[in-house]
């Protein structure tokens, strides 16, 4: 009876034991299976369909009419991963890469250092086609926004009685509408095109980076820290994304002022030269303010830099910060650093 009664405790964690087993291997949500079939067959739903973009007509092209199916499904519901068409081979990364990679060792850039002319031509040759296409947007649009102040001039002229044909006024109101149309489609399409091209110069950047950094070698390992490479791609590499937006600012500059000087001597004869040494003063002023702007940017990615590499470093070794109780001195050292970049 005694042995009965000291079996009994056993007995009971046996059959709790074979409870817990059982609840353990009960599914957590009712139907989850099911679901989850349905997440992957949208999922892969999602991966195959390709973006409208690339088939789109000329048409389409032109007044965005591709992305209307995508806009009305969002308009119904809240967008989901797998609603988002994927891109084509030509703007994705995985067509893009091989491109910028065989122009970049093309150019001897896979046997030697990889100097910035290089990398430049590599980047420009990559995308050449649609840096030319942003261009001629970039023309019209310049173009096309200068009919207004060219043309008001003579507006004012016909609205006093002044005619110098017939339907004069028709052509004039015709005039500021095709360019009003002009002006505002190829801004839309010069934008486009240059976000295009700057996120696909930074996915090509990034991938090379991190290709770089998985052959990268010991001693350069010791000379560049994980930390400087995150900066590569987090700042770097983002920053030369970011130039797309401005890499036809200076021609496009020059023509403005060129514009802007013809317009003023159309209506104001030689008076237009002050103008003129106007404009140059002002582009002149800016040039000191530029440098400096350029040594503070200096001056704040090299202690970005530094705050970086001494984050990594303190993350490396945890552990032995850990077992010395050296956190707290050791963040102090990174808000230390922190401040000296922000201030």
């Amino acid at each position: 009876m005694a042995g009965l009664e000291a079996m009994l405790p056993f007995s009971g964690i046996g059959f709790l034991n074979q409870g817990e087993e059982s609840i353990l291997r009960e599914p957590l949500l009712n139907g989850s299976a099911r679901v989850s079939t349905k997440a992957e067959s949208n999922k892969l739903k999602g991966e195959e369909t390709v973006t409208p973009f690339s088939n789109a007509g000329v048409f389409s092209l032109l007044t965005f009419s591709w992305m209307g199916p995508l806009i009305a499904l969002g308009n119904k519901k809240t967008l989901d991963l797998e609603d988002v068409p994927q891109l084509d081979s030509v703007n994705s990364v995985v067509g893009s890469f091989p491109i910028f990679r065989n122009k970049l060792e093309g150019d001897g850039g896979g046997n030697s250092g990889v100097i910035k002319l290089k990398l430049v031509k590599a980047l420009f040759f990559s995308a050449w086609a649609e840096i030319l296409l942003s261009a001629l947007f970039a023309l019209l649009y310049t173009l096309a926004s200068y009919v207004g102040p060219y043309l008001i001039n003579t507006l004012v002229e016909y609205l006093n009685g002044q005619r110098e044909f017939e339907n004069e006024g028709y052509f004039l109101v015709s005039s500021f509408l095709v360019a009003k149309l002009v002006d505002c489609l190829s801004m839309r399409h010069w934008l486009f095109r240059l976000q295009q091209v700057g996120i696909r110069m930074r996915a090509v950047l990034v991938t090379k980076i991190y290709h770089k950094a998985l052959t990268v070698s010991y001693h350069s390992k010791q000379c560049h820290s994980s930390g400087e490479i995150i900066n590569f791609i987090a700042v770097d590499a983002e920053r030369i994304g970011d130039f797309g937006w401005y890499m036809h600012d200076p021609w496009m500059v020059t023509l403005q002022v060129a514009l802007a000087l013809l317009i003023l001597y159309k209506n104001l004869g030689l008076a237009s030269i002050v103008a003129l040494f106007a404009t140059l003063t002002v582009m002149l002023a800016n040039v000191p303010l530029g440098k400096l702007q350029e040594k503070f940017q200096e001056k704040l990615m090299k202690s970005k830099d530094k705050r970086m590499k001494s984050t990594s470093e303190i993350l490396r070794n945890m552990r032995i910060l850990k077992l010395q109780g050296w956190e707290m001195k050791f963040l102090s050292k990174i808000v230390d650093l922190r401040e000296n970049e922000t201030g």
